[in-house]
This record gives structure tokens, sequence and C-alpha cells, in this order.
């Protein structure tokens, strides 16, 4: 669970630091409403992907 509470703020902090700065957005990116959408969609890839690298 914590894992994907971080990942969330990991893509909401680095949307931030490119530029974006619709806050509602990034609320809901953190707060889990946009699991759907292609910037969260892409990261858990990216973390599946990562996570079977490692083992």
């Amino acid at each position: 669970m914590d894992r994907i509470k971080d990942l969330r703020a990991a893509v909401a902090s680095e949307l931030e630091r490119r530029g974006l700065d619709n806050r509602k957005f990034l609320r809901q990116i953190r707060a889990g409403e946009r699991d759907e959408g292609p910037y969260m969609i892409g990261a858990l890839a990216c973390a599946k992907l990562i996570g079977e690298t490692e083992k």
C-alpha cells in the first residue's frame, strides 16, 4: 500500500517539477483518483518492470 502512495507522490512531484501547476489534478493523482490516467499507468508499468528485473 505504501508503495503505491510513494509512486503517486513521485508522479505528482515530477509533474510539478516540470511546470504543471494544476493543483486539483495533482491532488487527484496523490489521492489515487487518477490511477487510470496515462501518467500513473506509465509509472505503474515502469514499477512493474523494475520489480521484475530486481528478482
